[in-house]
């Protein structure tokens, strides 16, 4: 297929989507209108709608014959809402029939059988831009994807700029101009070949990695290059079928994925949400309750809303709740940024939660006379109580030290605000405070959740199951859980063998190879086995400063140089010592946002400076990660520093005047 037939295919399917809206505005607003009809004159509140009046097509399916089940029908399509019309039919992607587009590998729908190939289409600007077509199953079917005769006009759509797909042993491509990518054709591999009517289909790219074959892989190349402002309307369309199969687990089940960064873990974890909410799951795999979503930081709670209104818009069935928040929530403390200092075991121990239940009983029977519960001031003051009257089996001497240094009220742990006692003051606060009962639990990033922690979300009164996404690669202190299956124990979801239900997500689509390679150099070489997506990046940059003063203003002109490169795309500095590179910014004219002092702005563009802790859970198409050396070790791993590399998609440096850290070298 030529270019010229490629964008005509892509603008005419970006035509069937015009209509798609239009019919879904028109019939949202007869729906208002009947219903109003219907209540009016009437004493009841107002009915709350909540009616699609606009989607997205994200593919189209074509089957082997036409069939009864879709009145005659011989492909559809697959969007962000369904329509039924006299031209074409739109399944939601959360119905079971969109297993035909998706193909998970069991519980499929009875037209799985049937099809003889898909087209994932590729969005940019809120339009369809680009597609790819893939053959399933042995059926030979001419004219797979007919052209439809609807009365739309089509306006002429240029071929869409995109990064080229070189083979895997190619050179590494320039990323120029404005936009952020490069201006190629698609390889001869990313689309139909030949041209007309019956073009002869691509098969499905056999597997690179232990799992499915990747759908549509040149398609995904193409929309993973693409400046981050521009990825995430792409993702729907581009999930892969192990992807899909762990978002669509019904809310009752409780599932482990573990992968290195990039695999798609917070995609899983909104897509997932947002697949429990819809009206199209059967009710019995729906929650009985809201889905909370729990992440580290409040960018990646932006990060998440912002993909989920999207997906289903900002509906009150769900909440996405950084995870020091919700603790400092529930221990009745004013927000803030700090993270959790952990300065001995004893602070997050799950024994420290033994304790505090020994003393909660104890206050609950000294209150039951009266029918009252305790209050957190009443079980710390029988948490110290353990000193004078310990419980049956005594008390470690660790414990009796411990105990003593605390404050001697529950006031006066209030007022000292010590986010070591976070944890302790939390898990309080979840057995004396009655929270709402969540219907499903997803945490991302939980590698780094301490012991107690895990016992305080243990009493939210979760009544499905638990979605837990991590890479314990990526812990960042000593004070956590090693192995997923003593959190699979302590929530009572392991397996007949005593293991944690674990997915190993094993390939990479965030990073090019090229970065993944760069930062595994920090891992054991038993653990660096992923497979990235991206082959066709470029080597990272390794920059010395020539002394400690001259550090900022190298970092400054390396993310000056990345911002140049991507273009529309999205640059950070990680950094351990943010306040000397915000004296370069200043000077150079940058200004920080108002109420965000990690997103500076000058001269049209936007630049994120973020410690470690603040860059967990996010993507950028270049990152800068200044002076490797000064990132903490925990557990004899560099995990703050292998999280912060890792947060590049595209382009990588690092800048750096002391030597690099054991085992990083600047060529690997």
């Amino acid at each position: 297929m030529t270019d010229v037939s490629h964008a005509g295919v892509a603008a005419d399917e970006a035509a069937i989507e015009s209509q798609y809206n239009a019919a879904l505005a028109s019939k949202a607003k007869r729906l208002r209108t009947l219903i109003n009809q219907q209540t009016q004159n009437t004493l009841t509140s107002t009915t709350k709608l909540d009616f699609a009046t606009q989607g997205e097509l994200v593919g189209r399916v074509a089957l082997a014959a036409p069939s009864q089940l879709l009145d005659g029908a011989r492909d559809f399509y697959i969007g962000t809402a369904s329509y039924e019309g006299d031209d074409f039919q739109v399944w939601n992607w959360t119905a079971a029939i969109a297993c035909t587009f998706y193909r998970k590998s069991d519980d499929h729908h009875e037209l799985c059988d049937e099809v003889a190939g898909v087209r994932v289409l590729a969005h940019r600007g809120g339009r369809i831009v680009d597609f790819e077509d893939e053959a399933v199953g042995d059926a030979v079917v001419t004219d797979l994807f007919p052209k439809r005769k609807l009365q739309v006009p089509r306006a002429p759509v240029p071929r869409p700029t995109t990064a080229p797909v070189p083979p895997e042993d190619s050179s590494s491509p320039q990323l120029t101009g404005e936009s952020g990518s490069t201006s190629a054709s698609p390889s001869a591999g990313a689309r139909l070949r030949g041209a007309g009517s019956a073009p002869e289909l691509v098969r499905p790219t056999a597997p690179v990695a232990p799992g499915p074959a990747i759908r549509t892989p040149d398609l995904l190349r193409r929309q993973l290059s693409a400046p981050k402002s521009a990825a995430m309307s792409a993702v729907l369309a581009t999930l892969q079928s192990d992807q899909y199969e762990a978002i669509t687990r019904p809310a009752a089940e409780s599932q482990v994925l573990q992968g290195h960064p990039g695999t798609g873990k917070t995609i899983i974890a909104a897509h997932r949400a947002a697949y429990l909410l819809s009206d199209d799951v059967p009710k019995a795999s729906r929650p009985k309750g809201h889905v909370l979503i729990l992440g580290p930081t409040v960018e990646y709670v932006e990060h998440v809303r912002s993909a989920l209104r999207k997906l289903i818009g900002d509906d009150q069935r769900y909440e996405v709740k950084a995870l020091p928040d919700l603790l400092e929530d529930l221990a009745e403390l004013p927000r803030s940024a700090a993270p959790t200092d952990t300065f001995v075991w004893e602070d997050v121990s799950p024994e420290l939660a033994r304790l505090i239940d020994i003393a909660y009983a104890r206050a609950r029977a000294e209150l039951n006379d009266a029918g009252e519960k305790p209050t957190s001031s009443d079980v710390y003051a029988e948490l110290l109580w353990l000193l004078q009257d310990p419980p049956a089996e005594g008390l470690e001497p660790e414990w009796v030290a411990y105990l003593r240094e605390l404050p001697s009220s529950y006031d006066e742990l209030k007022r000292r605000r010590i986010s070591s006692y976070r944890g302790l003051m939390a898990y309080i606060g979840a057995r004396t405070s009655r929270t709402p009962s969540p219907g499903h639990v997803i945490v991302d990033e939980a590698q780094d959740i301490h012991p107690i922690e895990w016992e305080t979300l243990g009493w939210l009164g979760n009544t499905g199951g638990w979605t837990i996404l991590g890479d314990v690669n990526q812990r960042r202190t000593d004070h956590t859980f090693a192995s997923w299956d003593d959190v699979a124990t302590l929530f009572g979801i392991e397996d007949d063998e005593g293991k944690a239900p674990v997915q190993i997500l094993q390939r990479g689509y965030r990073s090019t190879s090229q970065i993944i390679r760069f930062a595994n150099q920090l891992l054991p070489a038993r653990e660096r086995a992923l497979y990235s997506l991206q082959q066709d990046g470029e080597t990272p940059t390794v920059q010395r400063a020539m002394s400690p003063n001259d550090l900022a203003e190298t970092t400054m002109k390396a993310a000056e140089t990345l911002q140049t490169r991507v273009g529309a795309g999205t640059v950070a500095i990680v950094t351990m010592s943010p306040t000397s590179v915000r004296g370069a910014l200043t000077r150079r004219g940058w200004k920080a946002d108002v109420g965000d002092p990690f997103t500076w702005r000058g001269e049209a563009k936007t630049l994120k400076l973020l410690p470690p802790e603040r860059a967990r859970g996010l993507e950028f198409d270049g990152v800068v990660v200044v002076e490797p050396a000064d990132f903490p070790e925990n557990v004899g791993r560099q995990g703050t520093l292998y999280t912060a590399l890792t947060r590049a998609n595209r382009l990588l440096t690092v800048v750096h005047h002391k030597p690099l850290p054991r085992g990083m070298k600047a060529h690997p």
